[in-house]
């Protein structure tokens, strides 16, 4: 026990267990700065602790501890397929969970890989158990292919088939139907797979059901006729009845149909506008917090001009500069954060900012080289980069300019002269106020006005038929993304779809006025 104290004492003085130098902390300092970028969640946040620990946080985060955190992350990867993944995957992922690491390993390294294969396959299986000739032909080919293929398949194949499959379903019902449906295929074939799509899941009964009550009041009309002429009363009068009970049937069917295709409708559109309420609000929450990051940043590295604190501020910033600066700011902060604390000290009084300027006048010479910009914002830039780093600052700061509030003043002008009323309203106040307000109207107050404008002409739409209510219904109760599409396209169809309601009617309603 005394020879090894003696050992120990002397390997002490010699400073063999000594804090490694700065200098041999650097290459393990890149190496853990590689995992930051490249690793994962949990390697990342390792990683990130152990640059910001001691030389040993560092020395177990490469020993041990970025295994460890990998090894966690492959974990979460795995069980990400337990909910996205197919049956063939979710069942090799619970196997490699209940099993070891080297087993979660393998599933990742192949295992996942093979099963979506087979998933693929099952997949391509299903299509051709319920589709038409092309989709069975074309899956066959590419089940007797490549892994590649069948993906391919999935991807664009299947449903490019089944465009095909539906149209040759379409032509058939236009060879075999009546006045109604042949009308109303050749209206689909006429338009988009979408078009096509529709006819086949609803407006082929709806055309069917019209040519079957053409049919039935037409033999009404022709039994009341044949009463007439024979002088029986009771006849005619029964075959009148039955004649008007078919036609008002049909509308109730119709009115009844319309009801749960706008109910229907209704109720998909509020789920959408939930989830785009949803969407909306984790992206400002999340622009809320990148905000306060930015402050907390900011503050870090104003307390780092104290000398106690600039290493340790510094090195905190240099994590968050390596993740959200420009190029040479990222490639600087990767430096610093690879390096000794004397780059650390260089990086926070004078590398950063000579890289701050180099990004700064990389965006205002991308500005310069737009096209799209406004030419005086352009020629600003230009003198911005011929002059000292104040005026590169200033510029992206404030994007200010001579003859800036001319130029807002003209474009406010120009959407005013083609938007809508909500447009024009929003428009003209800003144009009655402050530069401010024509700021903000060009920045966010056009957009709020347009969709209103919209919304206006969606509700206006609501009297124009029943096939127009029932979706403008449901447009107006989705979310904003809804306006647009319906105005120009989804309403043109509807109102398609009255006129051949309303043409059916006028046939339907032809033929009782020549009771008897």
């Amino acid at each position: 026990m005394r020879a090894n104290a003696v050992i120990v004492a002397a390997a002490l003085a010699a400073g063999v267990f000594a804090t490694p130098a700065a200098a041999d902390v650097l290459p393990d300092r890149a190496q853990a700065v590689g995992y930051l970028e490249t690793g994962g969640p949990g390697v990342a946040r390792a990683a990130e602790a152990a640059l910001l620990g001691s030389p040993a946080d560092l020395q177990t985060f490469l020993a041990t501890g970025r295994q460890q955190a990998r090894d966690d992350d492959d974990r979460v990867l795995v069980t990400q397929v337990l909910s996205t993944g197919g049956p063939v995957a979710k069942r090799a992922a619970q196997q490699a969970l209940g099993g070891t690491i080297e087993d979660v390993r393998a599933f990742l390294a192949t295992g996942l890989a093979q099963a979506r294969v087979a998933d693929d396959r099952i997949a391509v299986g299903q299509a051709m158990s319920t589709g038409g000739p092309v989709v069975n032909e074309r899956a066959q080919k590419a089940l007797d292919g490549t892994p590649a293929d069948v993906r391919a398949f999935l991807e664009t194949g299947l449903q490019q088939a089944r465009d095909t499959d539906d149209r040759i379903t379409t032509d058939q019902a236009l060879a075999a139907g009546g006045p109604e449906v042949q009308a109303a295929a050749q209206t689909a074939l006429d338009g988009t797979p979408a078009d096509v799509r529709y006819f086949l899941s609803v407006w082929r009964q709806v055309a069917a059901d019209g040519d079957a009550e053409l049919a039935a009041v037409q033999g009404q009309l022709d039994g009341a006729k044949a009463g007439a002429a024979a002088h029986h009363p009771l006849i005619v009068r029964l075959a009148g009845e039955r004649a008007r009970k078919l036609a008002s049937d049909a509308r109730t069917a119709n009115t009844t149909r319309l009801a749960t295709q706008q109910s229907a409708a209704q109720h998909d559109a509020q789920v959408a506008r939930g989830a785009a309420a949803d969407a909306e609000q984790q992206a400002k929450d999340a622009a809320a917090r990148a905000a306060q990051a930015k402050t907390d940043n900011d503050k870090l590295l104003a307390d780092a001009a104290d000398p106690a604190l600039t290493v340790p501020n510094g090195r905190r910033a240099s994590v968050y500069l390596l993740r959200n600066g420009g190029t040479a700011v990222k490639n600087a902060a990767r430096a610093a954060l690879s390096g000794s604390d004397d780059d650390v000290v260089t990086f926070v009084r004078s590398g950063l900012a000579v890289a701050q300027e180099s990004d700064d006048r990389a965006a205002v010479a991308a500005i310069a080289a737009d096209t799209t910009a406004r030419p005086g914002l352009r020629q600003a830039a230009r003198d911005a980069l011929a002059g000292p780093y104040a005026g590169v600052a200033a510029l992206l700061r404030t994007g200010d300019y001579p003859g800036r509030d001319t130029d807002d003043r003209v474009e406010v002008n120009q959407i005013m002269a083609t938007g809508g009323p909500a447009t024009k309203s929003a428009a003209q106040q800003a144009l009655d106020g402050t530069v401010a307000d024509v700021r903000a109207f060009l920045a966010t107050g056009r957009y709020v006005a347009r969709t209103h404008d919209l919304r206006i002409r969606v509700a206006q739409s609501l009297s124009e038929g029943p096939e127009v209510n029932a979706v403008a219904q449901g447009v107006l109760d989705g979310p904003d993304s809804y306006l647009q599409p319906y105005l120009d396209g989804e309403l043109g169809k509807a109102r398609a779809r009255d006129a051949f309601t309303a043409a059916h009617v006028a046939k339907v309603n032809g033929l009782l006025a020549q009771l008897p």
